[in-house]
């Protein structure tokens, strides 16, 4: 999963501006098919899993509202698009506020449903808080795409979320940075930190942690290890 502005070479059609570009390869890399998805704005994805069904499921964001993208409440969306498993949409839905909200990672759970981590400026519609500029935004589906759980975590300064993973014991670990000191987050060591969260099956955190330096200190990729414990791999 990827964007693309193309429309030539391997890329076939184009919405408009920037869309969401997946492409299918076999087991030598040759491409089985390729499809842009998205509408006349910019549609923007990060993220993307096999189902259990053996369709796809991506995520990332889209401030069009005609094409694929059906639904827009302001500025950019959380936009997740369901797909069979030669590339035809099942089911596509946007979620978000009047404010910005982006997604940018997304995994199949175990009953499932999906888990989507992205950030929110939103304080409405969707999203029930914000603490101020961008919040971490994590948000629960069932497997036909309806919300049944979204919460918000962060301080009054900036958090951008990069990954989230559902953990043995039903609940999540999330993992990113925060500029804040508040709210959620209880230690920030300059500029901005790794921030990690633990959640449980409801979104209720069960710990937060910040690890950092002075400078920039960010968290793109986390995952749960065979110990139990976890690994991150940022900058």
């Amino acid at each position: 999963v990827g964007n693309t502005y193309s429309l030539d070479n391997d890329v076939a059609s184009n919405h408009g501006l920037c869309d969401s570009w997946i492409v299918k390869m076999n087991g030598s890399g040759v491409p089985e098919w390729k499809k842009s998805f998205g509408g006349t704005g910019i549609d923007l994805s990060n993220a993307i899993q096999q189902t259990v069904d053996g369709g796809y499921i991506f995520t990332g964001w889209s401030n069009s509202i005609d094409g694929d993208v059906t639904g827009n409440f302001g500025f950019e969306d959380v936009w997740v698009v369901k797909l069979d498993n030669i590339g035809n949409i099942q089911w596509q839905k946007s979620f978000g506020g009047t404010g910005n909200d982006q997604s940018y990672d997304i995994q199949q759970t175990t009953d499932g449903g999906y888990i989507i981590a992205g950030i929110s400026s939103s304080n409405d519609i969707d999203v029930s808080s914000n603490n101020g500029c961008f919040d971490y935004w994590i948000v629960k589906l069932n497997n036909t795409g309806i919300i049944q759980w979204q919460k918000s975590f962060g301080g009054s300064g900036c958090e951008y979320v990069s990954s989230i993973r559902q953990t043995t014991d039903g609940g999540y670990i999330v993992g990113g940075w925060t500029g804040s000191v508040d709210g959620d987050v209880t230690v920030n060591y300059g500029e901005y930190d790794y921030w990690i969260v633990k959640l449980d099956n409801s979104g209720i955190i069960q710990w937060q942690r910040s690890f950092g330096s002075l400078h920039d200190d960010q968290a793109y990729s986390i995952q749960q290890t065979s110990d139990n414990g976890y690994i991150i791999a940022g900058v």
